[in-house]
């Protein structure tokens, strides 16, 4: 598929080489129809265009990894190309040297797009949210069997916190939204609230945070207290103020999922106390936190076992060369008990309870990579590569 789509890009800028004038231009429409086609087709998750001093680059993110799988464009493209993409995306074309953002639906596909100045030009980075690959189930996702038991008694509680950890591009809104599916019932009353709203639920009440009006996170949250709701979603407890009102929302009756950036799940709680929510309240309040990672996956056609008895990455036609197709999630899950809720009131030591968790029985995200590992699901090399 690689050398075909490189060949008919090439054929393209040849034949039209004297016809990309403008953004309306019929050879631009046909390039950018081009690289959107072929950026579905090859499941990235984004799409990257950066200007450098004699050509356009263009990278696919695909299993996590930026990838280069074709020739660059011709520098000289570079206005017209961004200038169709911005058109697209219903952006302000007038504003060449300003940080710009925009969305563009691409058949089953919606396209974030965000521009910035770069070297005389602008790069455009567009992230692909394909409806049609969503995981909508929790057993889609990777759980071992006793980590997907424990997360689902945590999500069905009536009321509390739970918090989902990770970097950027782990996974966190996945898991949130498969979580949100499996208790949409009629029954439920379920309100998120998100920037931006990723993936739209049927039966679900979806609000997108606009900071302009004045709608940010912890304003929409203390509003949804007043709509009688059970379950409430909060994208991403991002100051104090939202933290804070998450918690009380808890407090209340309310079963709330949020998603914060710490290196685990024992961090993500002592993240809380550090951002000023009171001992009391976090312990009371607090059901767990799930930290969450992302690694490639062995691909199935061309994996080989080692004398170990683990698997290697060999490389195929079907992986592109690369020995991985798709990905996996990790997870490290710790589910708070009398004796953390206790330890929460009166520590404040981050070892102290990470050495209680274990104690207790948490498994590590370590941990969860050696039996993936041994079940011939990945690599030590891509878990290093990701924990590392």
């Amino acid at each position: 598929m690689i050398k075909d789509f490189d060949e008919q890009l090439r054929k393209l800028i040849h034949r039209e080489r004297h016809n990309f004038a403008g953004s309306s231009s019929r050879a631009i429409v046909e390039l950018v129809n081009l690289l959107f086609d072929f950026a579905v087709k090859m499941r990235a998750s984004d799409l990257h265009i950066e200007p450098f001093e004699e050509s356009l680059r263009v990278r696919y993110r695909i299993d996590g990894q930026l990838q280069e799988l074709h020739q660059a464009l011709p520098l000289h493209l570079a206005d017209a190309l961004t200038s169709r993409i911005k058109i697209l995306a219903r952006m302000d074309t007038t504003a060449a040297f300003q940080p710009l953002d925009g969305a563009i639906q691409f058949g089953n596909v919606e396209m974030r797009v965000a521009t910035m100045p770069s070297f005389g030009a602008e790069s455009v980075t567009i992230r692909l949210l394909d409806s049609s690959l969503e995981l909508d189930k929790l057993s889609d996702l990777g759980f071992t069997a006793a980590n997907l038991k424990l997360f689902r008694q945590m999500i069905r509680s009536a009321a509390g916190m739970i918090i989902l950890t990770g970097p950027m591009n782990s996974g966190k809104s996945t898991t949130l939204y498969a979580a949100l599916r499996e208790l949409n019932q009629p029954t439920r009353s379920i309100m998120t609230l998100e920037d931006p709203i990723e993936q739209h639920v049927e039966g679900i009440s979806q609000v997108q945070v606009n900071e302009k009006t004045g709608l940010t996170f912890a304003a929409g949250l203390r509003a949804m207290l007043r709509m009688d709701c059970n379950v409430l979603m909060v994208g991403e407890a991002r100051d104090a103020e939202t933290a804070k009102t998450a918690v009380r929302a808890a407090l209340t009756g309310h079963l709330l999922f949020t998603t914060l950036h710490a290196n685990d799940s024992c961090s993500a709680v002592f993240r809380m106390l550090e951002m000023g929510v009171e001992p009391y309240l976090l312990a009371a309040t607090l059901n767990g936190a799930v930290a969450q990672r992302l690694v490639r996956r062995l691909c199935p056609k061309c994996k080989r076992i080692c004398a170990d008895g683990t698997f290697e990455a060999v490389g195929c036609e079907e992986c592109r060369g690369t020995g991985y197709s798709g990905r996996i999630a990790l997870h490290e899950i710790l589910r708070v008990d009398k004796s953390l809720r206790s330890l929460i009131l009166s520590s404040r030591d981050l070892d102290a309870i990470r050495s209680a968790a274990l104690e207790a029985g948490l498994k590590t995200l370590a941990d969860d990579a050696t039996d993936k590992i041994r079940e011939g699901l990945t690599t030590l090399d891509e878990v290093r590569r990701v924990l590392n």
